[in-house]
């Protein structure tokens, strides 16, 4: 049983100072690398049609720099543009009778202050017996007519300025679908990889192209769990190519992912399995080193 202990003691000995050999040289580590690859501070963004359609006209192509609201690809719109064409000429129609129906209110207008009149001169005469009573009951009855006459074309006027505001809504609705023919920049930038062809067939929602919002460059880069509590926002990183020793440019760490996560950085497929996990890390960039948009990088981290 003595023996037991012994052995026992002498390995937890061992692991003891294998443990603190492991802690020395972690402490006197003053570097990690990591892979990374350069993005757009806005990372790369895929532009998504708003419509499907086929591909009339496409007015950019790769490494075009655009502002924000710039044509990029235009589709059929047959369709849109005769629905247009057509709201359009039935608004013109109802404003043709709101004129017409605001000309027979002056006309109503002028006819009862004219009658108006004549039944008061009529009133007076039929006091003095001038006039029958008949003749101011008639002229009272065509003031009666000639008022609802005018209620009549005031309530006309006011449903046909009612339908044009109707038809003025499906007009915007109409080109609003018109525009979704028409795939705009969303901001400025550059159209990284352009998807789409003349001709094509492009379904709703399906991505046409790839875009870089206009931005400094960053390198998006992902550091071994082991040294993720080594990691401290402003550290400088030497940036290099992957398998060379050349300094191509210099950072600063500017952000650090508060969780650690699976591996994810070039990796084959997204379902991949990794036994580690990592840290996230963004650095800017100092300068304008030139560096291509996915370009992987190793970074070399100043502990």
């Amino acid at each position: 049983m003595s023996v037991v202990l012994s052995s026992c003691g002498e390995q937890e000995n061992k692991a003891k100072g294998l443990q603190e050999t492991i802690d020395r040289s972690a402490a006197q580590i003053t570097e990690v690398v990591g892979v990374g690859k350069v993005e757009p501070e806005s990372k790369i963004v895929n532009l998504a049609a708003t419509s499907g359609g086929i591909v009339t006209q496409v007015f950019k192509t790769d490494g075009d720099s655009v502002i924000g609201g710039e044509k990029l690809v235009q589709l059929e719109n047959e369709t849109e543009r005769l629905k247009i064409s057509e709201i359009r000429s039935q608004m013109r129609t109802q404003s043709s009778q709101i004129a017409l129906e605001k000309n027979n209110i002056k006309d109503a207008e002028a006819k009862l202050s004219n009658k108006k009149k004549l039944l008061v001169t009529t009133q007076n005469l039929v006091n003095k017996g001038a006039e029958t009573i008949q003749v101011y009951d008639d002229l009272e009855t065509d003031v009666k007519t000639l008022t609802l006459s005018l209620e009549k074309s005031k309530i006309n006027v006011q449903m046909a300025e009612s339908k044009l505001q109707e038809i003025a809504g499906q007009l915007r609705t109409a080109e609003a679908e018109a525009e979704k023919k028409v795939l705009c920049a969303p901001t400025a930038g550059k159209v990284l990889n352009m998807q789409v062809t003349q001709g094509a067939a492009l379904n709703q929602y399906a991505t046409y192209a790839e875009f870089a919002p206009e931005g400094a460059l960053i390198i998006r880069s992902e550091v071994d769990e082991l040294f993720s509590q080594k990691l401290k926002v402003g550290q400088q990183v030497s940036i290099r190519y992957a398998g060379s020793q050349e300094v191509i440019a210099k950072g600063t760490i500017k952000m650090l992912s508060p969780y650690l996560k699976k591996k994810s950085l070039f990796s084959e497929k997204a379902n991949d399995q990794e036994d580690r996990r990592v840290r996230e890390i963004r650095i800017s960039i100092q300068g304008n080193p030139g560096l291509v948009i996915n370009s992987k990088v190793e970074c070399v981290i100043n502990l």
